[in-house]
């Protein structure tokens, strides 16, 4: 195996352990030697790969958010060309965010904890503001497929992504029998849809 993908794989197995130590406790509460002892590597070591704990979180908000985007264009992809109808296909797409992102309690919870983070730290700020400009811009291209107006794609692929992260802080917040998260998903997706 290379230099290139050990490195590779001992940064990808320090991005999983601070995942499952971000499920357990608070990132401020989290260690290095956490970290490390989650991923199973040296704790000198992991200096090697990071320069300090909020170098693996900033690392770790562009690892998160390239995986979901990644894994919501390789459904696009694998699915845009079966759907026929354009607003048949962005029906199935929204779907596809409600059920893999959107109600994702450990995502969310992460979220949660980034967010919070995030209004104190202008390096994690920055970060954060460029997951979410580029994942407007992944859910925008989805959007386009059934309008031809930009202005319109760009202002509710805004919202749309605004929306998603409110019912995912609901989800973890409230119970669901208070906001029944999948019904209300259901029908705004419908109205949403209704709207183009």
């Amino acid at each position: 195996m290379s230099r290139r993908s050990v490195q590779a794989e001992r940064r990808q197995q320090i991005m999983e352990a601070l995942h499952k130590c971000l499920l357990e406790k608070p990132f401020d509460q989290t260690s290095i030697k956490d970290i490390a002892a989650t991923a199973q590597i040296n704790y000198g070591a992991l200096h090697y790969y990071f320069e300090s704990k909020e170098d693996i979180l900033l690392n770790y908000i562009e690892y998160l958010i390239e995986r979901y985007k990644s894994f919501f264009e390789e459904w696009i992809q694998s699915n845009s060309s079966s759907m026929q109808d354009p607003k048949d296909f962005l029906r199935a797409s929204i779907d596809f965010v409600h059920h893999k992102i959107t109600l994702n309690q450990d995502l969310s919870k992460i979220f949660i904890e980034i967010w919070e983070i995030a209004i104190y730290n202008s390096k994690v700020k920055e970060k954060l503001q460029k997951a979410y400009t580029e994942w407007i811009e992944t859910v925008n291209l989805a959007i386009l497929k059934v309008t031809a107006n930009k202005t319109t794609a760009a202002r509710l692929s805004v919202g749309l992504a605004a929306f998603w992260e409110g019912i995912s802080l609901f989800s973890i917040i409230l119970d669901e029998k208070t906001i029944e998260a999948g019904a209300l998903l259901k029908d705004f997706q419908e109205q949403f849809l209704k709207f183009l």
